[in-house]
């Protein structure tokens, strides 16, 4: 499904077909598919589903970027699947199911020519494991994810504030020529490093330069890195969402425990001299998801 072909062309090339060797005196109906509504905290504004992947009566329709109106070459009653899918680790061109949403089902009545309309809701899998409790992953409660100072800098540091939150409270790093470089990292957690299990993050950030994502894996204190990610400046300085599988990652550093690190420099040019005199990275919700 991650081989992702948009949207309404491949549905009509598909029909096209069939009308020429099956079904040449078939007329479609058409499927009016509408944004995804999640029920889950945050709702909806808390997630970044682009995309669905439609099923009618168990066969493939097609990868589809939403709002989209596709032809269906169906009459009467049949059930209509559409899983959620996400841009996966960043990537406009891979797009994919994200399987720790529900898929969505209802049955749909076509009529050749009408057209019928599905809002799609969802909300998290119950198979869904949140390895961090969610009130520390939004920084608003009494509690947050530890968070640790690694750049060996005492005058960096970070901060939690209203100002750095999507929604509430978030992680705000700030440095200039002073101090150029903050490297944080969160709590060490255990993972399962057998492959059999998706690990996903999901998190929001605003960024005016770029910085890095990076996993690091311990066994008994030494500790191994592997890049993830290179976020660039956020368009208009404005929030966005991504979600990182993480699962090849763990598997690749085979540790016990893990942690996410984030690497913020500020930027230089071809001549190594500093192409800005500050910078600011913000996160938020960092929700980490064994699935």
């Amino acid at each position: 499904m991650k081989n992702f072909k948009n949207n309404f062309l491949l549905a009509a090339l598909i029909l096209l077909t069939q009308w020429g060797c099956d079904k040449p005196e078939s007329i479609p109906a058409y499927l009016k598919i509408n944004p995804f509504s999640v029920n889950s905290a945050g709702g909806t504004d808390w997630q970044k589903i682009t995309e669905g992947w439609v099923y009618v009566d168990g066969e493939l329709l097609g990868g589809f970027t939403l709002p989209v109106t596709v032809p269906v070459l169906e009459e009467g009653e049949k059930k209509v699947e559409i899983f959620a899918g996400v841009k996966i680790n960043g990537q406009e061109t891979n797009p994919g199911s994200y399987l720790c949403l529900k898929r969505h089902t209802q049955t749909v009545t076509f009529v050749a020519t009408d057209t019928v309309a599905v809002n799609p809701v969802t909300s998290y899998v119950p198979e869904c494991y949140f390895v961090w409790p969610e009130d520390q992953t939004t920084f608003d409660g009494q509690s947050s994810i530890q968070l640790e100072n690694r750049d060996g800098d005492g005058a960096t540091g970070f901060e939690i504030n209203t100002d750095a939150g999507f929604a509430g409270k978030g992680i705000e790093l700030k440095i200039n020529k002073d101090h150029p470089l903050i490297e944080l990292a969160t709590q060490s957690v255990p993972l399962d490093n057998s492959g059999g299990r998706d690990l996903w993050l999901e998190m929001h950030y605003r960024t005016d330069i770029p910085f890095s994502f990076l996993l690091l894996g311990d066994n008994d204190g030494f500790e191994e890195a592997i890049s993830v990610y290179l976020f660039n400046p956020t368009e208009n300085n404005g929030w966005n969402k991504i979600y990182f599988n993480l699962r090849d990652y763990v598997v690749a550093l085979k540790k016990t425990n893990y942690r996410l690190f984030f690497r913020v420099p500020l930027p230089r040019d071809n001549t190594g001299a500093y192409s800005a005199e500050t910078g600011t990275v913000q996160i938020d919700n960092l929700r980490l998801i064994s699935f």
